[in-house]
């Protein structure tokens, strides 16, 4: 039950991950968010890049350790 509720947790963390990401490239738009992200364009950017990269990496670690 607990590895259910990891890789739950790790879905969670990759679209988390994806939803940072298309606010940093500007698809997502928020009233307040507009002075922040000029700021910290690149920085959000990398981040969610990296956040991404590796929860698809545990992501499928932890689905093969599942199956077997």
């Amino acid at each position: 039950m607990t590895t259910y509720l990891g890789l739950l947790f790790e879905i969670l963390f990759l679209l988390a991950g994806i939803y940072l990401y298309l606010f940093s490239r500007g698809i997502i738009k928020t009233k307040q968010g507009a002075s922040f992200l000029k700021e910290n364009k690149n920085l959000i950017r990398y981040g969610s890049l990296a956040l991404i990269a590796v929860m698809l990496i545990n992501i499928s670690l932890h689905i093969r350790d599942i199956l077997g």
